[in-house]
């Protein structure tokens, strides 16, 4: 197989590709280190081997035809076999379809071994993809969240049958709908009591339901929110960290760089100079 260059994926739509590289690496000679990662990765070793990385003391062990699946979030690496090459495929996502996220929920990753049939779909869909990517038409959008759906129902396939889901709980429907409409008021900076009146239900009752849906305060679920909009915004924009600041609810340029630093243990503007870049990423 021919090894190919990577290229990219703009764009802001739900499920919008915003990555895709295929071909030839040698992880062992030139590893890889990566801070957290804005979207949702699949990546595939098709030939030779190699292992993720995650910068703990966890035992690294390399893997042949392996899909991996790493949530949005995920700072992780790639070493290799001495420099012994490996074919790869990776694709990154902004979301991924509502079960794919449960699956993969309270994993650091999803791993997955594949057939043979799985990895020449695997590298006929990279390079499609990459094709569409330069050559777009009208139809790309749907081509790319076409190829979301087959990499998401490959790796659902593959994890062991799941019951039918339980519908929501009227808890978890208040919370969805309290962390969607804090989502898009952001710049508002709404409070737990704002929240709380427009989902109608009273603070401490919407603290309960956050506590006994997600296992976490309403505060910390919103922060979460926050600084995931300004992750984006820094990966997919040049806007300043005063802008970006505010469009995503912090009261200052210096209290935004406090809580990244303290998530993140890096500065917003380290996280977006690491970032990658040329045909990787586009930013408007």
């Amino acid at each position: 197989m021919r090894s190919a260059h990577p290229s990219v994926a703009g764009g802001q739509a739900p499920g919008m590709l915003r990555y895709i590289s295929l071909g030839y690496r040698r992880f062992g000679i030139r590893p890889v280190q990566s801070p957290p990662r804005s979207n949702w990765e699949f990546f595939a070793v098709v030939s030779g081997s190699c292992a993720p990385v995650f910068g703990d003391d966890a035992p690294v062990s390399l893997r042949a035809n392996t899909l991996w699946v790493f949530p949005a979030g995920s700072a992780h690496g790639w070493t290799g076999n001495g420099r012994r090459r490996a074919y790869i495929t990776t694709f990154h996502f902004g979301v991924v379809p509502a079960l794919l996220e449960a699956a993969a929920r309270n994993h650091r990753t999803l791993e997955l071994p594949l057939r043979p049939s799985e990895r020449r779909m695997l590298v006929d869909l990279a390079k499609r993809i990459y094709r569409e990517r330069e050559e777009p038409t009208t139809l790309s959008t749907l081509t790319y969240q076409s190829a979301l759906l087959e990499l998401s129902l490959l790796v659902l396939r593959k994890l062991p049958q799941m019951k039918q889901p339980l519908p929501p709980s009227p808890a978890e429907k208040v919370v969805d709908a309290a962390c969607t409409w804090y989502t898009t008021r952001l710049a508002d900076r709404p409070s737990v009591q704002d929240v709380a009146r427009e989902v109608h239900v009273s603070p401490s009752t919407l603290r309960r339901m956050f506590q006994e849906t997600r296992r976490q305060t309403p505060l910390k679920i919103f922060s979460r929110l926050r600084l995931e909009a300004a992750m984006q915004l820094l990966a997919e924009s040049n806007l300043k960290l005063e802008d970006v600041a505010s469009a995503c609810g912090y009261s200052c340029a210096s209290d935004f760089c406090r809580s990244f630093h303290a998530e993140m243990k890096r500065t917003p503007a380290a996280w977006r100079r690491d970032l990658p870049t040329g045909p990787g990423y586009v930013r408007r």
